[in-house]
């Protein structure tokens, strides 16, 4: 591939990948007549959000996919809190819950014999991977609040790693998961709405989910409902904090230079020629 084809299959990615991150919207409502989402593309979303990174790879987060009408309805009139979340809910084509394992050391030993199958790790990290997710990600307050002493203590004499309770651990990696779910589903087309505003003790009952999981998310997915209001408001996104806001160069505080902070205009610029 000559250097000016790759240039332009490199502007062609970023350019499709722009177009999906900027083009998302929270969907306001989703059509209860829309047709369901067909097999093959729920299939290939599930794909894409198999390879969200996470920790060790130790893939701590999982999802039900909540398609029986009956379900849904339950989840909207016993769960859901708001009425924004409530016809949400019951009108998607696919309600992704999204679950973070909390005992994340009963996953260790099948995660480990999945690497040394893989074959593309080298020896050091196969012999420290149990030790150092065990210790990482190791559950119960008591044991959490003592690594964290230790690893204070030793902190000004030596690099040490940060000691995060397993809920926060894992809720992370689920995030990351359901972020990579979202972006499939654009991919397609389909609406999609991030959702925390639920009761998890109703929530894990009607979907007869086990204490070993959180439920950090749901994801509402479907088609949106058009109607001329919709198209109206199509183009308005929620609004954001300014770039220099948000962005700082090399420590906190300190700002971006220039060409940075106006990337965004000029690529929104880009986009409406």
């Amino acid at each position: 591939m000559s250097p000016s084809s790759s240039s332009s299959s490199k502007a062609a990615l970023a350019a499709a990948f722009r177009s999906l991150a900027q083009g998302r919207r929270s969907a306001r409502r989703f059509d209860p007549n829309a047709p369901p989402i067909p097999t093959s593309t729920l299939r290939d979303i599930l794909t894409s959000t198999r390879t969200a990174p996470s920790g060790f790879n130790l893939q701590p987060a999982h999802a039900i996919l909540v398609r029986d009408a009956t379900i849904k309805h339950r989840l909207a009139n016993e769960a859901m809190l708001g009425a924004g979340n409530v016809y949400r809910t019951r009108d998607c084509g696919v309600m992704a819950v999204f679950l973070a394992d909390m005992e994340i050391t009963k996953r260790i030993d099948r995660i480990y014999q999945l690497e040394k199958d893989g074959g593309c790790r080298d020896r050091n990290y196969m012999a420290m991977l149990p030790v150092a997710a065990a210790f990482l990600t190791g559950e119960g307050h008591a044991a959490t609040l003592l690594k964290q002493m230790a690893t204070d203590a030793l902190s000004p004499v030596q690099p040490m790693p940060s000691i995060e309770p397993v809920e926060a651990w894992s809720y992370k990696n689920a995030a990351l998961s359901a972020m990579m779910y979202t972006m499939a589903a654009q991919s397609y087309g389909l609406g999609t709405c991030m959702m925390e505003g639920y009761d998890v003790r109703r929530a894990r009952e009607i979907l007869r989910v086990p204490d070993r999981y959180g439920m950090p998310l749901m994801v509402a997915t479907g088609y949106q409902y058009e109607d001329e209001e919709w198209k109206e408001n199509e183009m308005e996104r929620t609004p954001r904090l300014d770039m220099d806001e948000l962005f700082f160069g090399d420590t906190f505080g300190e700002a971006l230079d220039d060409v940075l902070l106006g990337e965004e205009e000029n690529g929104d610029e880009t986009e409406k020629e």
